[in-house]
């Protein structure tokens, strides 16, 4: 089920600064951050603060973006040594406000969220082992935190849920003929895993390289709760590894730096070590399909492809050096 366009906000940074100003007393300018289904700008108030204001998706309810903010209020009760954004009321003493568009008719509900300093995983200069160290150790902490964590909107249908991958398997034919055997395989072993056995909770889904708050050479923060969804918990460590591994010239050494302080603050059972390399895959896989939808549709839109060049390339890497057992073997 991919996101109508037309569900996408497209408000300007001025009309933006001016509800910020308006209904929160915000004064300053807006810019635009990126963002695949909603609209994210960064507020930079004249006393210096920063915020970043968030219109959603018109067909995103209130109860969605509920269940976002009272899972960051969970995580940041939890002490989690791990920062994530606050939520900061309106004039009338509300989480969610409305804006609506005028040339489109829709309805938006908007949040403001604090900033947190700090530069995105992807274009972080400092890269080592205490960097990696942090993010499995940081995760596995937000999991802990979650794993009895309840909302009545977390039961939901996403495209992104690792569990709904043939979703994204629908958009198979828009890959290079020479490339579709080859995510096949990866969704074939998707079929084979016996989801019964893993454990389940609320997860963040999207710890991407542009989600991950770095400075001073550690994960400091996690942004972007938009992904939640209740599903197998070992889904959250598996699309962390994905992305972490972008880039890296020794992306098996960055994987087993985060697998191994996961490990140690929150263990993972027998059946998520089995299916783990599985679910990297597959996660793989579904970027690429969705890019080469996203491209097809939105040809004009650079984010919306952003990560597929480091998922291909990810993906061959893995092919040719793991063993059978996957990411296993980091383990021992």
């Amino acid at each position: 089920m991919a996101i109508p366009l037309s569900s996408i906000p497209s408000f300007t940074a001025a009309e933006a600064q001016a509800f910020a100003q308006r209904e929160y007393g915000i004064a300053g300018s807006a810019a635009r951050l990126p963002s695949e289904r909603d609209q994210n700008f960064l507020i930079a108030a004249d006393g210096g603060a920063k915020f970043v204001l968030k219109i959603g998706n018109s067909n995103d309810a209130s109860d969605l973006l509920d269940l976002q903010n009272q899972a960051m209020r969970h995580v940041e009760k939890s002490q989690t040594e791990c920062r994530v954004q606050q939520v900061l009321a309106s004039h009338r003493g509300r989480d969610i406000e409305t804006i609506h568009h005028d040339k489109t008719g829709a309805d938006h509900c908007v949040r403001v969220l604090t900033w947190i300093e700090g530069e995105v995983l992807a274009l972080a200069t400092s890269r080592g082992a205490g960097l990696f160290e942090s993010i499995g150790a940081g995760l596995a902490k937000i999991d802990r935190a979650l794993c009895d964590f309840s909302h009545p909107a977390m039961h939901r249908v996403l495209q992104w849920d690792l569990r709904r991958a043939l979703m994204a398997r629908e958009h198979i034919v828009l890959l290079p003929p020479h490339r579709r055997a080859q995510i096949e395989r990866h969704f074939a072993q998707w079929k084979r895993i016996d989801w019964a056995v893993l454990r389940y909770s609320v997860i963040h889904g999207d710890a991407n390289d542009y989600n991950v708050i770095v400075a001073d050479g550690r994960m400091v923060g996690l942004l972007d709760f938009g992904d939640m969804v209740f599903t197998a918990t070992v889904c959250e460590l598996a699309i962390a590894l994905a992305y972490v591994m972008f880039a890296e010239k020794d992306p098996l050494a960055a994987a087993a730096q985060v697998l191994r302080a996961y490990q140690r603050c929150y263990p993972l059972t027998g059946a998520e070590r089995r299916v783990l390399f599985t679910l990297v895959l597959c996660r793989l896989s579904m970027s690429v399909c969705y890019s080469a939808h996203n491209r097809a549709r939105n040809p004009t839109d650079p984010y919306q492809v952003v990560s597929e060049t480091a998922a291909w390339d990810l993906i061959d890497t893995l092919e040719r050096c793991l063993p059978e057992d996957g990411l296993t073997f980091l383990l021992q």
